[in-house]
């Protein structure tokens, strides 16, 4: 494959990636090709391919007589995502560095834009600029296969997350646990890091759970 049709693949489900992250592309649906070729830009033979990237990660799946559709998970799977993020991110966090000032003012960054965002109910700003405040401290660690593996469980859930901002309390809850997940990175102390991580992990997982995922639904709903 040419250099270019390559750039367009990427291109493509880098795109088809995060529309499945900002809730545009839902649990159970359908991926309608002729649309999402015309909406992104790029012919169907790069979207093919993108697709089939994605099928790979686990993010789409494919199904007899439809196609294409978004991975939908079960209420169990979810619970399995979680628990594999745990083990996963408390070898991560033992193994960064001390972070650099201007890491934690990177990070208060992202916290303050994704309380505004919260504010303006922006489903679609408030999921990158958590995933960026995340992001941005596993990043810190050089283990780069754990974060390649985290990055993708990540993006099986994605699609789970989407709604539940709107959860009494949330945003308060939010920006507090973000703003002691700082605190500790300041104090540099990676077992209080993990005690917050696991708390705040833990939360995102119950508001799943109380939203509850519908069977055969594309959808959830608290």
């Amino acid at each position: 494959m040419a250099a270019e049709p390559i750039q367009l693949t990427l291109r493509a489900a880098a795109l088809i990636r995060g529309m499945v992250f900002d809730g545009v592309l839902l649990p159970g649906e359908k991926v309608r090709q002729v649309e999402l070729a015309e909406r992104i830009g790029v012919s169907r033979s790069p979207l093919r391919e993108a697709l089939r990237i994605l099928e790979s990660e686990g993010l789409l799946s494919y199904e007899m007589n439809r196609g294409y559709v978004v991975a939908r998970l079960e209420p169990g799977d979810v619970a399995e995502l979680y628990r594999m993020r745990a083990l996963l991110e408390h070898e991560l966090m033992r193994s960064i560095p001390r972070p650099a000032n201007d890491v934690l003012d990177v990070l208060e960054k992202h916290n303050e834009t994704m309380m505004a965002a919260i504010g303006q109910e922006d489903i679609a700003e408030i999921m990158r600029a958590n995933r960026d405040f995340h992001f941005t401290i596993f990043e810190l660690s050089p283990m780069k296969q754990f974060r390649r593996e985290i990055a993708r469980l990540w993006q099986l859930s994605e699609g789970y997350r989407h709604w539940w901002w709107h959860m009494p309390d949330a945003a308060a809850r939010i920006d507090r646990e973000h703003r002691q997940i700082i605190a500790a990175l300041r104090r540099f102390d990676p077992e209080r890091l993990i005690q917050l991580c696991d708390a705040h992990r833990i939360g995102g997982h119950e508001g799943i759970a109380v939203g509850k995922i519908a069977p055969g639904s594309s959808r959830t709903w608290p």
